[in-house]
């Protein structure tokens, strides 16, 4: 017997991808390792599926799972279309390489690459809402405002790597619209007029709860490179043999800096701040060349994909780092011009520098002979936009894994931490302008942001003591217990 539905309320609109988009197929690929997902019609889309499980993820209300169905023959009130690419988009190839844990460097053999979306790609998105007899309107236009929200300000990340730089997406053109079937004048009404516009509803109905409703701390940092700063494309160029790595950015194409280079870079950073409190974390090392290293609020902060020492299940990361861009974009055939014969770089108007380089003999300490190479470096004027960090505060209330945080960003704002390719031989290098904080609501704070300047590569926190001095005391009840435990 079918279930009684009094109403149905729907959300559609588009999904803008904000950064890049991975969503991973059943094929393994033969010319990609990692494909992305297509129909049967060889269209890129987001499966309902992944939509719906990332969604419910988000949702963390037992009360409210019972709606998303369950095993035992209740079947699902929330239906997820799936969302089809909904402009013409032209995959790109992002290769990528295990790190060896032991000496820093490429793993050999560990090399791998997917297909991804770039930024400003289109889904068009759709998502259906049922209500049974007896079910509470009033807290379902609630929880589709809260939804609603969510997806508006790219709160939910949908696809793979969603911590390292892909799957930032947030709705546009939203629309809302609810269809009565417990009368006949509201079936009538559908009939005649086709559903009834509800969107404005919903927000008024969840505005009353926003202030304490969001789980997410956002982090966005302003900076400026010192010197030639950017990711290597994994293919050489005709001309050129070290091209910066650029991905589309919605029009053209910008420098990049994946969310996973630079995710990498603030973990090994935390690592070595942990090895440096704890006496026995020295010890702890991987037990293969391309595993995480396993250490205690590491794995909490930056997620571990395999079980931990303890017999620990693997963790999901509660740092989330966007891919970065340089506002420099170009179009295509721009970055292809730029790949040729020296004298079209002395004309060239983009602040892009042909630096010729040679390998040193070992044994002579000359020039190595047939060891000259040459790399396209950008020079310190290129402006990039902020690198903005998601901290996940739902998951548990422990705060120590956001003090480690702090003490990572506060070496970062020092310049101990460089970003991007050549970082052992004078690239990387960089000055934050300022730290910008809001969600401050979940932890209690009185106000929900607060931007701290950076002099001179130390933060000025003068004006923000209660706030560095919470993390502070987190850190250190942090440090007692594990301090009790290897005296135990």
């Amino acid at each position: 017997m079918a279930r009684r539905i009094n109403r149905t309320l729907v959300l559609e609109g588009y999904l803008v991808a904000d950064t890049p988009v991975h969503v991973g197929s059943a094929d393994t690929g033969h010319q990609v390792d990692m494909p992305f997902a297509a129909d049967g019609m060889g269209r890129f889309y987001i499966p309902g599926t992944s939509l719906a499980g990332a969604i419910r993820a988000w949702e963390m209300s037992e009360k409210k799972h019972e709606w998303w169905g369950r095993l035992e023959g209740i079947a699902s009130m929330v239906v997820v279309d799936d969302a089809p690419v909904e402009t013409k988009t032209n995959a790109e190839l992002w290769h990528g390489n295990g790190i060896d844990r032991f000496s820093g460097g490429a793993f050999e053999g560990i090399k791998f690459d997917r297909q991804v979306l770039p930024k400003g790609t289109r889904f068009r998105f759709r998502l259906q809402r049922e209500i049974s007899k007896g079910e509470d309107i009033s807290e379902t236009r609630r929880w589709m405002g809260h939804l609603l929200a969510a997806l508006e300000s790219g709160e939910i990340s949908f696809g793979g790597s969603v911590s390292r730089g892909f799957g930032r997406l947030s709705l546009k053109n939203a629309t809302g619209s609810e269809i009565d079937w417990s009368s006949r004048s509201g079936i009538l009404s559908w009939l005649d007029y086709g559903p009834s516009p509800s969107i404005e509803g919903w927000r008024k109905e969840f505005s009353a709860v926003s202030k304490s409703a969001s789980r997410t701390l956002s982090i966005e940092i302003n900076w400026q490179p010192l010197g030639p700063l950017m990711s290597k494309s994994a293919s050489e160029g005709m001309a050129v043999d070290s091209m910066p790595f650029v991905s589309a950015d919605g029009k053209s194409y910008a420098m990049t800096l994946p969310g996973s280079s630079i995710k990498g870079a603030l973990r090994q950073q935390a690592e070595r701040i942990v090895r440096t409190v704890l006496e026995n974390a020295g010890h702890i090392e991987a037990q293969q060349h391309f595993e995480q290293i396993d250490l205690p609020l590491v794995r909490e902060l930056f997620g571990s994909s395999r079980q931990g020492k303890d017999g620990e299940q693997g963790a999901r990361s509660r740092l989330y780092v966007d891919t970065c861009y340089s506002e420099l974009s170009l179009t295509r055939r721009e970055w292809n011009d730029l790949d040729k014969d020296v004298e079209s770089w002395k004309k060239t108007r983009y602040p892009l520098v042909k630096a010729d380089h040679v390998s040193i003999d070992r044994w002579t300490g000359a020039g190595l002979e047939g060891a000259l190479f040459n790399t396209a470096e950008p020079d310190k004027s290129v402006k990039w936009e902020p690198i903005r960090l998601k901290f996940d505060c739902g998951r548990g209330g422990d705060q120590a894994p956001l003090s480690l945080l702090w003490l990572v960003l506060r070496d970062f704002c020092s310049g101990k931490i460089p970003l991007g390719f050549g970082v052992n031989r004078g690239y990387g290098d960089l000055a934050v302008k300022s730290i910008s904080f809001s969600g401050l609501f979940s932890f209690g704070y009185d106000k929900d942001s607060m931007e701290i300047e950076i002099e001179n590569g130390t933060p000025r926190t003068q004006a923000h003591a209660d706030f560095i001095e919470t993390l502070k005391k987190h850190w250190t009840a942090w440090l007692e217990t594990q301090r009790s435990k290897e005296v135990a």
